[in-house]
């Protein structure tokens, strides 16, 4: 009985031990600003979740294949990163208990939404991963870039956008709105408001 009442004490410390982070969402659509900030807040010491679909949609496009050609798989390739991503979160050890982001479970939702191939399966998905705060960016024609991985028109991320918003005004979870102003101000201004 003795070696019992050791094992729950024990467990009851490791309970205490886990270290509980905040997960913040840098959310909206492409070439919002939101990666450059996430590099300038790894700069800081920041605990930061890079963006799963890059390099996934990347490894399609090298298959030559797109997002469009194959949405639900390529969106359960996203998901299963970013899944992983949300539930490792609490084990790690984050500067002032800070985990941020580049994207979270609920714009895979959005994104399907966007082109009128979500279901009830995606649509309720997001309902199971509370983050704590969205920081939502919106697009922002002055910083637009494509590149070989980003193929989107900059009417694409207009496009996007109001899914974006409405999936996580869906959740009830806190939003505030990046202003367009320069990366350092926008990183300071997030750190302010986390």
């Amino acid at each position: 009985e003795n070696i019992k009442k050791q094992g729950k004490t024990r467990k009851r410390i490791t309970e205490i031990q886990v270290k509980i982070n905040k997960r913040i969402v840098l959310a909206g659509g492409p070439s919002t600003g939101k990666t450059s900030v996430i590099y300038e807040l790894t700069k800081l010491k920041f605990h930061c979740f890079k963006e799963a679909a890059r390099d996934i949609l990347s490894d399609y496009k090298q298959r030559g294949s797109e997002f469009k050609s194959d949405p639900i798989k390529i969106s359960e390739e996203i998901f299963k990163r970013r899944h992983h991503d949300y539930k490792i979160a609490d084990t790690l050890n984050c500067k002032e208990n800070l985990a941020f982001y580049d994207r979270g479970i609920h714009e895979i939702t959005a994104y399907l939404r966007s082109i009128d191939n979500s279901s009830s399966y995606w649509d309720n998905l997001p309902s199971n991963y509370k983050y704590d705060l969205i920081f939502i960016f919106q697009p922002w024609k002055e910083i637009y870039k494509k590149d070989e991985d980003r193929i989107e028109e900059f009417s694409d991320a207009e496009k996007i956008s109001p899914f974006i918003d409405d999936i996580y005004m869906e959740s009830g979870i806190k939003i505030i709105k990046v202003p367009n102003i320069s990366i350092k101000e926008r990183v300071k201004f997030i750190l302010n408001n986390s």
